[in-house]
């Protein structure tokens, strides 16, 4: 177990080492769109919607370093295939003086409609005229009062279509009822559809910024059983585990909780011919192992994922609680004082757990490689858990150790 840790250890090693020197960016193919009309191609920052307000970090394929841009010194920028759009506006906030801005365009003809970060939705007639106001405040406004005081100035900006000014203050205050009402709008008011150039569909998230991702491995787990009396054996066992990976990548850039459920059958052996001649000072009753349970594993814990090109590493470390069900079957050699000499009883010690658990921690480094909307995954993983069952009479003499190491491979999604 000893050399297998040392293997451990010099693995992560070398996967880590060469990415932990790179910065880490969540980037994604786009263009920006310089003052003068030109369109630079290459790939673009993915953060937050309160991040991507204020910056474009970009980097011009053929370049070697990144440029930030801030919002008035490009007209705007947008991430390919159809992807989020956000343009250069002063903006006037509820409350607040006039601010220039990277705002993303939702919709465009004769009104207009963006979004300023998370939450606040801006609406512009033909004239430049604005309207503003915040989802959260108009979800949160307790009277008709408070929430004409918010979104007030937006109603009066579509007032000439009675319909989609009752869509705004009827429906629920969110983004896309937001956005139906505004089409509406255009649709009334220029009903030949030559006012709309241009309206967003993607989602708010391109495909791979999901935060999460399932996956399924199967794998085969070597695992070192420690006894309450000192004795050890080490088995092999089939290990298959269902999951999800939630990345926070907008938010954190690389970050991730990993979150899974695995099911092992151990198993585990030892003939009487290779029992320690020190646990047997009378060189008598060689006393055989056997260990067969069945084990779920619940794991949760965090991580962090490096990429170099279309291949990602990771690593990822967290807390293990583990439910031995079934029943685990077990023939351990077990010795007594007699007339101050530790001698074998004569017999064995079977046990039988119909239910029980341990906690314990893992950690572990991984290999990804996308094919398709699906990817290709590598794991090893090393194992610890440790429990003295509280329901025997001597609890300190029920002492149960496991050290696993796992390989697994899967998909994730």
């Amino acid at each position: 177990m000893k050399k297998s840790m040392n293997l451990f250890a010099l693995v992560m090693s070398l996967l880590l080492f060469p990415n932990v020197l790179m910065a880490q960016q969540n980037l994604r193919e786009g263009y920006v769109i310089t003052l003068s009309g030109d369109t630079l191609r290459g790939v673009i920052d993915f953060r937050t919607a309160a991040i991507n307000t204020k910056k474009c970090v970009f980097k011009q394929n053929g370049a070697t370093t990144f440029t930030t841009y801030l919002p008035g010194e490009i007209e705007g920028y947008r991430f390919t295939s159809n992807g989020i759009y956000y343009v250069s506006k002063e903006i006037t906030m509820k409350g607040k003086d006039k601010e220039k801005v990277f705002a993303e365009y939702v919709l465009h003809g004769n009104m207009n409609l963006y979004q300023v970060g998370s939450d606040e939705m801006v609406i512009e007639d033909e004239d430049g005229k604005q309207a503003s106001f915040s989802l959260n405040a108009a979800r949160d406004a307790t009277s008709a009062d408070e929430l004409r005081a918010e979104i007030g100035d937006a109603i009066r900006m579509l007032s000439k279509s009675e319909k989609a000014g009752n869509m705004l203050w009827k429906t629920d205050k969110v983004r896309s009822n937001t956005e139906k009402a505004v089409k509406e709008y255009v649709k009334e008011m220029c009903p030949d559809g030559t006012c709309e150039s241009f309206e967003y569909k993607s989602k708010s998230t391109p495909e791979e910024d999901r935060v999460m991702h399932p996956w399924l491995k199967i794998g085969y787990k070597s695992t070192q059983y420690k006894f309450w009396n000192g004795e050890s054996i080490t088995g092999f066992s089939p290990q298959i585990s269902v999951g999800a990976d939630f990345h926070l990548n907008r938010l954190l850039k690389g970050v991730m909780i990993n979150l899974g459920l695995a099911y092992e059958p151990g198993r585990a052996s030892r003939d009487a011919s290779d029992v320690r001649d020190d646990l047997d000072p009378l060189k008598q009753n060689k006393i055989p192992i056997k260990v067969k349970f069945n084990q779920f594993d619940i794991m949760f814990g965090p991580g962090y994922q490096f990429q170099t090109g279309k291949l990602k590493t990771s690593v990822k470390a967290g807390i293990i609680y583990r439910v031995i069900s079934h029943s685990l079957e077990s023939t351990l050699g077990y010795y007594s004082v007699y007339e101050g000499c530790e001698v074998p009883n004569v017999g064995q010690d079977n046990i039988e757990w119909r239910f029980d658990s341990q906690i314990g921690f893992y950690g572990g480094v991984g290999l990804e490689y996308p094919i398709g909307k699906f990817s290709l995954t590598c794991d090893f993983e090393y194992i610890y858990d440790y429990n003295k069952w509280t329901k025997y009479a001597r609890p300190e003499e029920t002492l149960f150790k496991q050290n696993g190491l796992c390989l697994s491979v899967g998909l994730k999604y």
